[in-house]
């Protein structure tokens, strides 16, 4: 009786506490933390998308709900333990997982972590409120008869296998080592039943991926470096050919100072008959983001013949700005974006007419934030 009436005002306090502030620190002492916080997003699309084959205008709403859960114990020589797990509602109805991982390590010095996160990014896009591509364009998920837009983050994390990382900081310098396993042909849109410069995906194994990163940080700058490349062969074949045969390499440079935030990335993808590269720019001042990426792709017939030769290039451009503590509400934000996307076909051959079209397509969107 003692113990469920202690349980009931210990719950009774956390509910008052939840709902007096942004998050709450349930426990944190010289021995550890506990905390549970999360955000809400809810956006209000439009998009005018020549890709569409009705030709019609699109209007949407969607959003989710995160709610986080995160505690650590460490020890009086800073050695931890911690996990952190990310349910996540979506509007439609669905439950996913965000994050959801462990680790222990030593704080400020080095670290292991398992599960399903994001390691180090290697292109970040800023103040990204509503950034897309043209047509069925990914920087996520190869689309056959589209152009790719590689942002180095194919062995970044959040796969379905799960992963594991070693990071570790040396003063100013910042390395880590992660590694993807399982399954990866999802990285091509429809999985086994998906396609490769026209021919059909015939088998399907584990995969092991890994990604190192260096990083070094100079006072307002930062520069960092990666390689990811799969380490077993014929992980993903397509009419006896190893699709799954991809290396790539990433570059990005921070400056920070005052209200200014700029970044700079390359991204660089070497696969089967073809070769992805990247470059982006865009800058944060105070609430306002602007950015531009530009990739192009260079597509040739040698272990595939007569299915693309040439170039197909993507530029797109986009822009935000963010309201921050609306109604005096701290933490309550209302965001806006907007993108402009072309594709320019310049293939010199093509097997497939309808792929690679010369579409522009623009988004706007309205974004209600709140983190509590």
């Amino acid at each position: 009786m003692k113990n469920t009436l202690k349980m009931s005002l210990a719950a009774a306090s956390v509910m008052a506490a939840m709902t007096a502030n942004a998050g709450i620190s349930i426990v944190d002492n010289e021995k550890g933390n506990f905390f549970v916080g999360g955000n809400v997003e809810l956006n209000f699309n439009f998009q005018d998308r020549e890709s569409n084959r009705d030709g019609d205008n699109e209007f949407n709403q969607d959003g989710r709900v995160l709610i986080e859960f995160a505690g650590e114990k460490y020890t009086s020589n800073d050695h931890y333990v911690g996990v952190k797990a990310q349910p996540l509602f979506t509007t439609t109805g669905d439950v996913v997982l965000d994050d959801a991982y462990f680790e222990f390590g030593k704080k400020e010095s080095w670290a292991i972590k398992a599960g399903r996160f994001e390691a180090y990014d290697m292109f970040p896009v800023g103040l990204d409120v509503f950034l897309e591509y043209s047509g069925d364009t990914a920087n996520d998920l190869y689309s056959d008869g589209a152009a790719y837009t590689y942002q180095a983050k194919e062995a970044r994390g959040r796969g379905s296998d799960g992963q594991i990382m070693y990071s570790q900081t040396f003063g100013n310098l910042y390395v880590e080592v992660g590694a993807m396993l399982g399954d990866r042909s999802n990285l091509f849109d429809g999985g086994i039943e998906g396609k490769y410069h026209s021919e059909q995906i015939d088998t399907v194994k584990d995969s092991f991926l890994v990604r190192p990163v260096v990083a070094y940080q100079m006072g307002d700058f930062k520069v960092a470096a990666s390689v990811e490349t799969n380490l077993v062969s014929d992980a993903i074949v397509a009419n006896g050919v190893d699709i799954s045969d991809r290396t790539g390499y990433g570059l990005t440079g921070n400056w920070s100072s005052g209200d200014w935030s700029v970044n700079t990335n390359v991204a660089y993808m070497d696969a089967v008959d073809e070769n992805n590269l990247t470059a982006g720019v865009n800058a944060l001042w105070n609430n306002f983001g602007l950015g531009y990426i530009h990739a192009k792709n260079e597509y040739e017939n040698k272990e595939f013949s007569s299915w693309a030769e040439g170039d197909v290039n993507v530029s797109t451009w986009y822009a935000s700005y963010a309201f921050r503590d609306v109604l005096e509400v701290q933490d309550f934000s209302i965001l806006l974006g907007t993108y402009y996307t072309m594709v320019d076909n310049k293939l010199d051959q093509q097997s497939d007419a309808s792929a690679f079209a010369e579409e522009n397509d623009f988004g706007a969107r309205v974004r209600l934030f709140y983190e509590f």
